[in-house]
């Protein structure tokens, strides 16, 4: 008995919906979505980043107040008098450590110590402070060098400086960090010192109360 065969199907009929299906490439459009969703993910993750850090660091607790500060003995370059710590006392004082060959550091922290002594005139009832400029190398700020440099700032900057034992106690005192940065430049008197940048903050009393960094 002889079958009847069966109707080829069309071709299109053999591609059946089973059959996966090609998609077409991504778009411009589609590419540029992607980009700003990338974009946006980074932004939020930097912003979440920068939260945590703040938070992280004022969830740090500082029990008591470091100890600095001590006993000094140094000259005024302005009349060669001999001052102490204790020449300053019922006064705030403010102390800075530097040298004046220094090329741009120390300068814009004196300017920032006039910017202060400014903003403290023009504040009704502000405390009196005291600056004070504490020469790290007294091999080359003699009273002279350091009479010619304090033209340049505020005039209430007291310019300091003494024998190198004197300068070294007192910038122990404050654990101030100074070394020259060229050793084999140091026979030539052209060097630079590397230092803390630090402004400290000393109480009527002579006792330390608080330091600024250069970000401050």
């Amino acid at each position: 008995m002889l079958r009847r065969a069966r109707p080829l199907l069309p071709r299109r009929a053999l591609a059946s919906s089973n059959s996966p299906r090609i998609k077409a490439p991504i778009g411009w459009g589609g590419l540029a979505l992607v980009g700003a969703a990338g974009g946006g993910l980074a932004v939020y993750y930097n912003v979440e980043k920068e939260k945590r850090q703040t938070a992280a660091a004022k969830k740090q607790t500082t029990y008591g107040v470091p100890s600095l500060g001590g006993p000094w003995t140094l000259v005024d370059s302005a009349d060669g008098s001999v001052v102490t710590d204790a020449s300053f006392r019922g006064d705030y004082v403010l102390m800075y450590f530097g040298f004046s060959k220094c090329p741009d550091i120390c300068p814009a922290e004196l300017v920032k110590m006039g910017e202060v002594l400014a903003r403290l005139d023009a504040k009704a009832g502000s405390p009196r402070v005291k600056p004070l400029f504490v020469s790290l190398d007294p091999r080359r700020d003699s009273l002279r060098q350091l009479r010619h440099y304090a033209a340049d700032y505020d005039a209430r900057v007291r310019f300091l400086v003494g024998t190198p034992a004197q300068c070294r106690a007192a910038a122990k005192a404050y654990r101030v960090y100074s070394s020259v940065a060229d050793e084999d430049a140091n026979a030539d008197d052209d060097y630079l010192l590397d230092h803390s940048i630090v402004l400290y903050l000393v109480g009527p009393d002579g006792a330390f109360l608080d330091f600024f960094t250069q970000s401050t």
